[in-house]
């Protein structure tokens, strides 16, 4: 049975990996919720950096028994989506625009309606305020919730100065969960490891090693290149306008 709706999951279709091409060749990858029935039907789409099983699949089948058909994706280069991961630096209005892609690619499978809304938080948040200027031909709504739309003033820095603890703390668990899965397993030569000894060591240590802009678990893991590029460059700068939704609105 699905939680809370008294249905069985078997009127649920799912299917896993689902490949989702990009303009430049790059493929992402999808766990697709469809209804039992034949049929087209609206699309929700959350494109996010986290594992999808115990993110989407949370709520994938509940849409899906009323009608929905929910895409839940890996943003490029976490898990098994290909690609070099650099968070939101390509679901905007940069060169690749993946979450226009992705919209408009669940706007033309045949069991779309045509309607893609896209969902959820925190990080799918920010996934959704990007994806919002570039306007997709079958985008119809955005459902954002406990997020930000600029990288350097919502997530990095706030009011110039590093939001430490936050960073590190999700970088550092994060980059743990994209490690214990393939393909990005295959980057890890030893890093998983040693993010596991620090992180059971607590984070104190982590967040009090000088100078800031080093962290021991974190240096040599490709994965994560984007963390140091973010704490040498205070001042956002072009990088940080290309990563805000509201890129002119005052410091």
């Amino acid at each position: 049975m699905v939680a809370g709706t008294g249905k069985p999951e078997s009127d649920v279709e799912i299917e896993r990996g689902v490949a989702v091409p990009m303009r430049d060749g790059t493929i992402l990858r999808a766990d697709v919720y469809r209804p039992g029935a034949s049929g087209r039907f609206p699309v929700l789409v959350e494109r996010v950096a986290y594992e999808l099983g115990a993110r989407v699949g949370a709520y994938g089948p509940y849409y899906a028994q009323r009608g929905y058909v929910v895409v839940g994706q890996n943003v490029r280069g976490a898990y098994a989506s290909e690609g070099e991961l650099a968070p939101f630096r390509d679901d905007g209005s940069g060169a690749h625009q993946d979450g226009y892609d992705t919209v408009e690619w669940a706007a033309a499978q045949p069991w779309s309606d045509g309607n893609v809304g896209m969902l959820d938080g925190s990080y799918s948040g920010f996934t959704q305020y990007l994806v919002a200027p570039t306007r997709p031909p079958h985008l119809r709504a955005l459902s954002p919730r406990e997020s930000g739309g600029d990288l350097y003033r919502d997530w990095v820095y706030r009011d110039g100065a590093s939001q430490l603890y936050f960073t590190r703390s999700w970088t550092l668990q994060t980059c743990l969960g994209w490690l214990s899965h393939p393909p990005t397993a295959a980057l890890a030569d030893g890093a998983r490891e040693r993010l596991q000894r620090a992180l059971s060591e607590g984070l104190e240590p982590l967040l009090a090693h000088l100078p800031l802009n080093e962290c021991p678990p974190l240096e040599g893991v490709p994965l994560v290149r984007w963390y140091f590029d973010h704490l040498s460059h205070p001042d956002d700068g072009p990088t940080g306008k290309n990563l805000a939704w509201l890129p002119d609105t005052p410091k």
